[in-house]
C-alpha cells in the first residue's frame, strides 16, 4: 500500500475519531448547576439520576477563586440504597506573582470527571470542601452538577492517537520526497515487457492490500465506537480507581455501607 493511500486512510480515521469523540462528550439532558453553599459540608445529599445501565456521567465544577487561594472538593457518591461507590476529588485555584518576564496570573476555574455507572436510578452525592484559609475568610462559592453524556470518548483516543502519528509520518515522508524531486508514489523504476508479450495472458492482479486495510480500520473504528457508546458491563470501582488521581474508593466506607451501617464519611483533601 502506497504512502499516499496510507496517509488518506489515517487522516480519515483521525477525523472520524475526532468527530465521534466530540459527539460522545455532549450532554444528553439539561441539568442546571447547583450552588455549593446549599450542599457543602452539610448532611444534605445532592441527587442525580442515571437514566440507563452503563450510562456515562460527567461531574462538573465551576468557580473562580480569590487571588492566591485554593479550594479542594471531595464528592462521595452513593446509590439510593446507601451503598458507597467512590469519591471524586478536585480543586480550583488562583495564583499570581512576578518574575523576570513581569507579572503573571494563573487560574483553574473549571474541573470535570467522567465515569460510567453500572446501574441506572437515583444516586446521592455528599460534598465537602477545604480552603487555603478558614471558611470565614475564604467564602468563595462555586457551582457543580452531574450530567449524563452520550458515551466514553476516551475509548477512541488510542485509535485517534495512532492514526495521527501515522498521518504525520506519511506527510513528512511525502514532503521529503517532494523536496528531493522524487515521485510521491515512490515508484522510480519500470519493468518493460519483452517483445511479443501477450498483454492479455499475463496481467498482474491489482493488490487487495488497500481494501483489507480500509475494511480493518473502519471495522475497528465501528467496534470501538459501539463500545464507547453503549457498555453496560458491571464495574469494579476499586479496580477502576487505580491509576486515576481524581478518583478514590475508601474501603472502610464501602465495607460499612455494604454491611448496612449507613455510614457516610467525609474527608476533604488538601489542595494546591
Amino acid at each position: 500500500m502506497s504512502v499516499i493511500k496510507t496517509f488518506f486512510l489515517a487522516l480519515v480515521i483521525f477525523i472520524l475519531c475526532f468527530i465521534s469523540r466530540t459527539m460522545l462528550e455532549e450532554p444528553v439532558a439539561q441539568v442546571p448547576f447547583a450552588k455549593s453553599a446549599e450542599y457543602t459540608n452539610q448532611d444534605k445529599a445532592y441527587q442525580f439520576d442515571v437514566p440507563e445501565d452503563g450510562q456515562m456521567m460527567r461531574f462538573e465544577i465551576r468557580g473562580m477563586m480569590k487571588m492566591n487561594t485554593w479550594k479542594a472538593m471531595d464528592m462521595e457518591v452513593y446509590q439510593a440504597d446507601g451503598t458507597y461507590l467512590f469519591s471524586y476529588q478536585d480543586e480550583l485555584w488562583s495564583e499570581s506573582g512576578r518574575d523576570s518576564e513581569g507579572h503573571w496570573t494563573e487560574r483553574k476555574t473549571a474541573a470535570s470527571f467522567e465515569i460510567r455507572f453500572a446501574n441506572k436510578g437515583t444516586h446521592h452525592l455528599y460534598l465537602t470542601d477545604a480552603s487555603s484559609y478558614s471558611q470565614k475568610l475564604n467564602n468563595t462559592r462555586y457551582t457543580f452538577r452531574v450530567v449524563p453524556i452520550r458515551g466514553d470518548a476516551d475509548t477512541l483516543f488510542p485509535l485517534q492517537f495512532i492514526a495521527g502519528i501515522i498521518a504525520v509520518g506519511c506527510l513528512a515522508l511525502l514532503a521529503n520526497r517532494y523536496e528531493n524531486d522524487e515521485p510521491l508514489s515512490g515508484k522510480t523504476t519500470y519493468n518493460k515487457k519483452p517483445y511479443g508479450h501477450n498483454p492479455f495472458g499475463d496481467q498482474a492482479r491489482p493488490s487487495r492490500a488497500p481494501l483489507y486495510a480500509w475494511c480493518f480500520s473502519l471495522g475497528l473504528f465501528a467496534l470501538l465506537f459501539s463500545w464507547a457508546y453503549k457498555n453496560d458491563d458491571d464495574i469494579n470501582y476499586v479496580s477502576y480507581a487505580y491509576g486515576k488521581s481524581q478518583m478514590t474508593v475508601d474501603r472502610s466506607i464501602r465495607q460499612q455501607s455494604l454491611s448496612g451501617a449507613n455510614h457516610r464519611g467525609g474527608s476533604g483533601r488538601g489542595g494546591k
